[in-house]
């Protein structure tokens, strides 16, 4: 049994345990999708020849567990758990490089489809580091570390998202966990450096091949507009149009008929007729002489 636990391939990162807790981190990292290659990580895409009424998103994380054997193995073994994105994961190393004497910080998810109560899964997550606790004296271990696993009645937003409706946790699972510097430092600088090298051993190949589609794409993209441009300059409407205008239109026809066969060109306007031959003040002028 211990030889199969020994041999047994483990994504665990690093753990880092006290007399009756234990804290681990977990590789769950994903690669982005094709199509946003530059992305490096996974952030919220549906998944291939997945359907969206699943609510099964792709999300590059780094998963945190702490269990709380303090009151017994087995089935009085806490384990409660958080995912993290890696961008978190190193946020919170920094304050400790930084040097923060006083730090809080904290989140909140719920996610999946409602259960028959309309209850979704929800987990809360803190850390925090304090001087000294509540009755002034120095903290030995100031980071504390607490994950709360239970459900919540999930509330979708204008925006597409969703949040917890207040009040409505059921808290199911609860551990913390107190560290000193040193161990939170351990547990945060091993995973950073995971992060670290698996973006190096999966970036060149994502990458590579993202830039490719990408190019090909472009080109495909020049191609079809030269084929419509080309289209066009052949047999496009405009050009079309123009020659059926030089051809065919009814002004350049109408021209040819006035000047061939156009009523202006083949006979006097009839004013001018009447007046010459019928008007009765010329006919009148010609017969009558009047003196001077």
């Amino acid at each position: 049994m211990n030889q199969n636990y020994q041999t047994r391939v483990s994504p665990q990162i690093c753990k880092v345990q006290t007399d009756r807790k234990l804290i681990a981190v977990y590789d769950q990292l994903k690669c982005a999708a094709l199509t946003h290659y530059a992305q490096l990580h996974a952030k919220g895409e549906y998944k291939e020849n997945d359907h969206k009424e699943n609510d099964h998103k792709a999300n590059s994380l780094i998963k945190i567990t702490i269990q709380d054997y303090s009151n017994g193995t087995g089935d009085k073994n806490v384990i409660a758990q958080f995912n993290l994105a890696p961008e978190q994961i190193q946020f919170i190393l920094t304050r400790i490089t930084a040097g923060f004497q006083e730090f809080e910080w904290s989140q909140s998810k719920i996610y999946g489809v409602p259960d028959a109560q309309g209850y979704s899964t929800a987990q809360q997550f803190s850390i925090s580091r304090h001087v000294c606790d509540s009755s002034g004296r120095p903290m030995k271990s100031p980071w504390r570390i607490q994950i709360v696993n239970g459900k919540g009645v999930k509330v979708q937003n204008q925006k597409g998202g969703s949040y917890m409706k207040s009040g409505s946790f059921l808290s199911e699972k609860n551990a913390f966990i107190q560290l000193t510097d040193m161990d939170l430092y351990t547990l945060l600088k091993r995973t950073d450096s995971y992060i670290t090298n698996w973006e190096a051993c999966m970036a060149p190949s994502l990458i590579a091949n993202g830039k490719q589609a990408y190019e090909k794409q472009q080109q495909d993209w020049q191609s079809q507009n030269q084929e419509q441009d080309q289209g066009y300059a052949q047999n496009g409407q405009y050009q079309g149009q123009a020659q059926e205008y030089s051809q065919n239109s009814q002004y350049q026809d109408q021209t040819q008929n006035y000047t061939q066969n156009g009523q202006y060109q083949n006979r006097t306007p009839y004013y001018m007729q009447n007046n010459t031959q019928n008007n009765q003040y010329q006919n009148q002028g010609q017969g009558n002489t009047y003196a001077a």
